[in-house]
């Protein structure tokens, strides 16, 4: 009789039981593996075949880094008693080549070295092998300290401390820092103005107007600002790529290179100036440049301005965003692309959750399509980062389990998983997480990148009915609290019940927020205080007071 299949997480591609009990006792670490691995055959490095019988142990792996999860699976398959190990055969390789994870560092929350630790420990569990640390203003280059002397910046210390983290959990570190768009952290003070496309403001595609700009002019000055920055920044890691970013230029062509642009087109003046910054980053650095692919998608007329080693990252951050579309546009210029789903914890508290699993599920599948290199999965702070980490473990599970095989993928699995690994083996603790992403669903209101209750939070022009309110109120206040990490989920919630309260407010509800508003500022420093720096701690916490307060629309 065959023995039943151990409880595999994430569930191997194939896996063979064969009758009788093996002593794998001998086979506990890295180096153990190691002492039995032979060369196999595999589409990735990172695949293995793993054969343990009354006949033989043999370990066939694709390339040292296979071993790692192939460790895994073994822990897993013993079950507890390694002396009895069920017989069987077993072999797993990933969908994609790379898995990675890139975090917002640079809108407020830059988090500490134990805060990264427990990042790098998580994505390393489930499967991803790259993380990037999203910068605009948050390294401490040396001949630029004014842009970065409030914000608590991760250092080059840091970056040599979390390279030697990576390596040892089987990640790589790759540099990331915006080089085109996302200035205003920069051009808002008066020594980096002249290096701005619109110093005096400019008009969001939105129709919102801002006062300060954030997009470099592409010219020889700031092309010459640029350089210097990768050029203190990249000797200090040790990849074979850097993400430039150069995403969401909005105001390009609204000042200073108004004429070229109506002369030249927009796209390519754009394609101009990054291609000049991607040929110094090969040359210089013998890096290959990844960049964000939401302006070139729409030019396509000038990739072929775009250097050939360049990889493309097709982001979207919404259900039915055209991956597909966008990943084909890539992929038949020749260029190599990578998909680029998100979380989905950004400005909303706790989440979207069904956002969530379809943006990953859809990037996973079109990327399989049109046959991407890899997928990054991303995770904002905009507003204030006011989410907490824990809201972004669910997608680090499914993202991980989607990207190693999408065709045993299941998302029971992957909570599953996520309780193992990121809850410390709480039964249902996900599912409590996810609960938290679907509240915002009940008022009927879903706007891009967002939650509704996010939007009520801050006092945008989001209007649920009262009725809608109420049952949002009602069903947060039914959601039972997972056992690991309380504090967080409650502090979730009560952010949560905040904006529901501003909400309602916005409806003529009559409702005191005071000492709601008190607790969750309180909460917000010291959870903060945990795990992040305290560079960017008062600017996050001003984003509670953004929202005019219930007391104070109740008297309108």
């Amino acid at each position: 009789m065959l023995n039943p299949i151990p409880a595999f997480l994430p569930v191997p591609r194939t896996f063979d039981p064969l009758p009788g009990f093996v002593d794998t006792r001998a086979l506990q670490t890295h180096a153990d593996l190691e002492r039995i691995a032979v060369p196999g055959d595999f589409r990735r490095s990172e695949g293995y075949r793993l054969e343990l019988s009354e006949r033989r142990k043999r370990l066939e792996i694709g390339g040292p880094e296979a071993l790692r999860h192939a460790l895994a699976h073994v822990r897993q398959w013993q079950g507890g008693d390694p002396a009895h190990t069920p017989c069987g055969v077993l072999a797993d390789e990933p969908e994609f080549v790379r898995r990675g994870f890139m975090l917002d560092v640079s809108r407020c929350k830059v988090p500490t070295r134990e805060g990264l630790a427990r990042w790098v420990k998580l994505l390393a569990a489930f499967r991803f092998n790259e993380l990037q640390l999203y910068t605009e203003h948050t390294f401490a280059y040396a001949a630029h300290p004014r842009f970065h002397q409030e914000a608590s910046p991760i250092t080059a210390g840091d970056v040599k401390w979390l390279r030697g983290l990576c390596a040892e959990h089987g990640m790589e570190l790759v540099p990331n820092q915006n080089c085109f768009g996302h200035f205003e952290r920069w051009l808002c003070h008066p020594e980096y103005r002249a290096y701005a496309e619109c110093a005096d403001g400019f008009e969001t595609p939105w129709g919102e107007w801002r006062a300060e700009g954030s997009v470099l002019h592409p010219d020889q000055a700031s092309f010459e600002l640029v350089r210097g920055l990768l050029d203190e920044l990249l000797p200090h890691f040790s990849a074979d790529r850097v993400n430039i970013g150069c995403d969401e230029t909005w105001e390009l062509g609204q000042g200073k290179s108004k004429t070229q642009c109506q002369r030249e087109g927009m796209g390519s003046v754009y394609a101009d100036f990054v291609a000049r910054i991607m040929r110094h980053v090969i040359r210089r650095h013998g890096l290959r440049p990844e960049f964000w692919g939401d302006i070139l998608v729409k030019h396509p007329d000038q990739l072929h301005k775009i250097p050939r080693e360049a990889i493309a990252l097709e982001w979207g951050y919404e259900a039915g965003h055209p991956f597909e579309t966008h990943g084909k546009r890539f992929a038949d210029s020749g260029l190599e692309f990578a998909v680029c789903p998100g979380t989905s914890s950004w400005q909303s508290f706790g989440g979207r959750t069904e956002n969530m699993l379809q943006n990953i599920r859809e990037a996973v599948e079109s990327g399989r399509k049109n046959h991407a290199s890899g997928l990054l999965l991303t995770d904002w702070g905009d507003r204030g980062h006011l989410q907490l980490p824990e809201v972004s473990f669910p997608a680090l599970a499914w993202a991980g389990l989607y990207a190693w095989n999408p065709e045993t993928a299941r998302t029971e699995d992957a909570w599953r998983w996520c309780d193992v690994e990121a809850f410390d083996g709480e039964a249902g603790a996900t599912e409590k997480w996810l609960a938290l992403g679907r509240v915002s669903d009940v008022t009927g209101i879903f706007p891009n990148n967002a939650s509704a209750i996010f939007k009520m939070f801050r006092g945008e022009n989001v209007r649920a009915t009262p009725d809608a309110i109420g049952k949002a109120l009602e069903v947060l206040a039914a959601l039972p609290r997972p056992q690991t990490r309380a504090e967080a989920w409650a502090q979730t919630a009560r952010n949560l019940k905040l904006g529901l309260l501003r909400g309602g407010a916005a409806t003529g509800m009559k409702v005191d927020e005071k000492d709601l508003l008190r607790e969750a500022k309180a909460e917000h420093r010291r959870l903060w205080t945990l795990e992040n720096r305290p560079g960017g701690l008062d600017e996050s916490l001003r984003n509670y007071d953004v929202g005019a307060s219930i007391a104070e629309r109740n008297e309108q």
